[in-house]
């Protein structure tokens, strides 16, 4: 028996082709920064009561100085007790602006090898962090995994 085959109509008015997410979905609340000089054993007490991977890093002028996260604090914590957010954290920020697809920002993740990206406003103007299991959250409630 052969099955007769239905003309596709590609880009039909009720056909979806694809659907962009953008960044801005995925920011649930505001960044939560801390200063260059604060104490790690404070950062590492944000971390814990916070929930969460990652803080940025500002100077005295609220500038993004870097990022520092739990592995960073907990490896210079060991050698250092007293050392500061500046000694532990990196430098190296990957930012990405709130109107970016949520793919681009996923393969800045995968590409760079980090777990967070920061993500900022039309002016740079920081609005907060999005991380892998942000992105794998939403993957999988858009698949029906979990609840959105």
């Amino acid at each position: 028996m052969k099955l007769a085959r239905r003309p596709r109509t590609w880009f039909g008015e009720e056909e979806v082709t694809a659907e962009i997410y953008l960044l801005r979905a995925l920011i649930q609340t505001p960044v939560i920064t801390v200063m260059e000089r604060t104490p790690l054993a404070e950062v590492q007490r944000l971390l814990v009561d916070e929930r969460v991977p990652a803080l940025v890093v500002v100077d005295d002028g609220h500038m993004l100085r870097g990022l520092i996260t739990r592995t960073d604090v907990l490896r210079v914590l060991m050698d250092e007790p007293e050392a500061e957010a500046r000694a532990a954290m990196s430098a190296q920020v990957f930012a990405v602006p709130v109107d970016s697809s949520i793919e681009s920002a996923a393969a800045l993740i995968a590409i760079e090898n980090v777990g967070q990206v920061v993500v900022t406003g039309h002016d740079g103007e920081l609005l907060g962090l999005v991380t892998a299991v942000d992105i794998a959250r939403h993957v999988a409630a858009r698949a029906g995994y979990i609840a959105s």
